[in-house]
């Protein structure tokens, strides 16, 4: 990591410190005020990628961080869409070193539109994280690509899909009280 960057990193983790130490905001306002800061601080670390790199890449944010309710100790759910062009690993070097370096936890993958339908077609966790992808920066029509594909191949398989996410949520409940 460069010494700018490494500054950025070292930036954006005293303004998240700020947001978590601020007993002026609710719950729901500093979760959200987190993931406002999360999506500002990967936007920046996306724009520094040179855009002939770049083209044809969105990045998403999927799960609790899509439904903008980061909490401190959460981890970074993060999708890096692309098309058949470009290189996806140079592009996701540049982006999730940094979270790296930063410390903290990232839970991420780089798929096509066709890879993340396909994955979450195989697990409902997936699918259910991918109902939540918002779009954090790049292209917005990947994502919406995204988005509407993987909504409508929900509503395609609801009827054999809801009795599986009710065993779960069940199961869950079970397991944790």
């Amino acid at each position: 990591m460069t010494s700018a960057s490494a500054a950025r990193g070292d930036r954006f983790l005293s303004l998240r410190q700020a947001v978590v130490a601020d007993e002026r905001l609710s719950a729901i306002q500093r979760r959200v005020a987190l993931s406002e800061l999360v999506d500002g601080w990967l936007a920046r670390l996306f724009a520094a990628v040179p855009g002939e790199e770049s083209a044809g890449f969105a990045l998403v944010a999927v799960g609790g961080y899509g439904r903008r309710e980061l909490l401190p100790g959460s981890d970074l759910d993060v999708l890096l869409v692309h098309g058949d062009a470009g290189d996806p690993a140079a592009v996701a070097n540049r982006i999730f070193y940094p979270v790296w370096d930063a410390g903290l936890a990232l839970d991420h993958a780089v798929r096509t539109v066709e890879e993340a339908r396909a994955v979450a077609a195989d697990d409902l966790k997936a699918a259910l994280s991918l109902i939540d992808a918002r779009h954090v920066t790049g292209n917005s029509g990947v994502t919406q690509r995204l988005r509407a594909e993987v909504l409508s191949d929900w509503r395609r398989q609801a009827s054999a899909r809801l009795p599986k996410l009710a065993a779960m949520v069940r199961a869950r409940a079970e397991q944790s009280g």
